[in-house]
């Protein structure tokens, strides 16, 4: 129910955007020239144009792939509470921001009306800043009204005895990290990239800008950092330090490794979930595969991953003995 809650938060201004802005451009459409101004620039001077059509549709599609991404990423850090609550909190705001922004964008246009210079057209940099004070508004109340949400019970017990291990003596300490890419995905985010360019000459910014919200994120994505250390397993992109998902210690009863076939136990690639197993998954073959305290299965596909998993069994043993010392 948290991550309902979460996603929730994250989501919801982006249709009510949506029906602001349509309701805004329904009333004023008689009064906005065409084309009208849709960027407003250095100076708060118009500099960029399109039509009024196209201008609605394109804003309303990127109010749709922004709430679906941030929807995704606040699904996505369900097992750190902490981050998806930021996560829900920011995407949130964001869609604040932007409509109060696109809904500011029409309303100057139609204070010049139907036979005005569109080039005339201004928008005080106050109505910016006003839009960015409500986005962070509702930033702070949505994460008051996502909660703390629950902890996942931790493990108790030791890890199995049969579990590989990675020896360790109590003083040492050890980390152990891989990248792990798909070539398929980086061809996919090149190629949306690319045609982002083409759609920017050919039909302007906006719908340049929607396209490249597809293409970025599988870019950025298509490698990834896997680490096994004493915070558990963590990944992130493999040149930004977030999105970042992990897995604590204390929520694995044991770690092995096994061979993944994207296809057939996933269903395809990118972070995947289905009952009773859930992962990032950039390529079939060797996987590491933590068994959960709640009874389910993540797996992370990466060279090595015998090595990840032994040294994750080791250091849940000390964990566990620290705490039960304590």
């Amino acid at each position: 129910m948290s991550t309902a809650r979460r996603v929730l938060v994250a989501v919801l201004p982006y249709p009510l955007a949506c029906a602001a802005v349509t309701v805004s451009y329904r009333s004023l459409r008689d009064r906005l020239p065409d084309p009208m101004a849709t960027h407003i620039g250095p100076g708060d001077k118009a500099d960029g144009f399109d039509d009024p059509g196209a201008f609605l549709g394109v804003s309303l599609g990127v109010f749709l792939a922004i709430g679906a991404v941030f929807a995704f990423l606040t699904w996505l850090t369900r097992s750190a509470p902490g981050q998806q609550r930021g996560v829900a909190a920011a995407g949130g705001g964001m869609a604040v921001a932007l409509g109060w922004i696109v809904v500011a964008i029409v309303r100057a246009n139609a204070e010049v009306g139907a036979d005005g210079d569109a080039a005339s057209v201004t928008l005080p940099g106050r109505l910016a800043a006003a839009g960015f004070a409500a986005a962070l508004v509702y930033g702070v109340l949505g994460w008051l009204a996502a909660g703390r949400g629950e902890t996942p019970a931790p493990a108790t017990g030791p890890v199995p005895a049969d579990a590989a291990r990675l020896p360790l003596a109590e003083s040492e300490s050890a980390g152990w990290t891989r990248v792990v890419g798909s070539r398929a995905q980086v061809g996919v985010g090149a190629i949306t990239l690319a045609g982002a360019v083409l759609i920017g000459f050919v039909a302007g910014r906006p719908a340049a800008l929607l396209c490249a919200a597809f293409g970025v994120p599988l870019v950025l994505l298509c490698r990834v950092r896997v680490s096994a250390d004493r915070r558990g397993i963590t990944v992130t992109p493999a040149a930004l330090p977030w999105p970042r998902l992990n897995v604590p210690l204390e929520r694995i009863e044991e770690a092995t490794h096994r061979s993944v076939d994207a296809l057939r136990d996933l269903g395809g690639w990118g972070y995947r979930a289905h009952p009773g197993i859930s992962g990032i998954v950039l390529r079939s073959g060797d996987a590491i595969s933590a068994r959960l305290t709640n009874g389910s299965e993540f797996v992370v596909t990466v060279d090595d991953a015998a090595t990840a998993a032994a040294l994750l069994n080791t250091l849940a043993d000390r964990e566990r003995s620290i705490g039960g010392r304590a």
